[in-house]
């Protein structure tokens, strides 16, 4: 793939399906299910457990002093939630909702520990999670200070492309996750007006297409080239 769609690389803030094995933990968790929109902890209570998603989607975000939220990521299978708690304050950084319903895990962080020093093989993947969500929440500074709506929604359709996308043609890509416009204005840090007219301009001049509740990428280095174009502002 050009390398101008690589550029995009690490803009992705759902962190669904991911290539880690959490097998020996299970058997040292609690399992339990949340539905819909219920909260899982609070930004700054005490964190007193982790939690391994098993199914479903859990989305985290910022509360401002006066109310106004802030989304961060989507975590999905195979995703660790509360590990900000890790350090010597023991406070969540975040508040964490579900999307979906939900099926996690829930270890206590005393007996998390312990695993990781009897299993040391899983040390690397946790440290790996962390570093995507600290390369997101840079790119996501970056993207607030100095980029317009249009390349920071066209960045969207290209990690999405990237991370559950598939190959059709040559540089045509469907996108095989879906979301609503309120998701994608929440992660992206502006409105749901805002990322519908931009969705809608990128459907009027063929860039995207929707087909039911999934987009199709008509060309992706197209997309990454308009992206490019319009990244700063004048």
């Amino acid at each position: 793939m050009n390398d101008i769609v690589n550029e995009f690389n690490l803009l992705n803030p759902w962190l669904d399906y991911l290539p880690f094995t959490w097998q020996e933990l299970k058997p040292k968790s609690e399992q339990i299910r949340f539905e819909k929109h219920e909260t899982i902890f609070h930004q700054n209570e005490v964190g007193h457990y982790i939690y391994l998603i098993e199914s479903g989607r859990v989305r985290l975000f910022l509360i401002s002093p006066n109310g106004e939220e802030k989304a961060l990521a989507i975590i999905g299978k195979n995703g660790l939630l509360g590990e900000c708690s890790l350090n010597g304050d023991s406070r969540y950084a975040t508040n964490a909702i579900t999307a979906s319903d939900v099926i996690l895990h829930r270890i206590s962080i005393p007996t998390f520990f312990d695993f990781l020093s009897n299993n040391p093989q899983y040390i690397q993947q946790t440290l790996d999670l962390i570093t995507k969500k600290y390369r997101l929440l840079c790119s996501q500074s970056l993207q607030l200070s100095y980029m317009k709506a249009l390349p920071r929604v066209c960045a969207a359709f290209i990690q999405l492309s990237l991370q559950y996308g598939v190959r059709i043609g040559e540089n045509q890509v469907q996108v095989t996750i879906s979301f609503t416009h309120q998701e994608m204005a929440n992660l992206l840090g502006t409105t749901r007006v805002t990322i519908a007219k931009n969705i809608k301009w990128l459907e009027d001049h063929s860039y995207i297409v929707k087909k039911g509740k999934l987009y199709m990428i008509n060309n992706i280095e197209e997309l990454a080239e308009l992206a490019n174009e319009k990244m700063l502002f004048p």
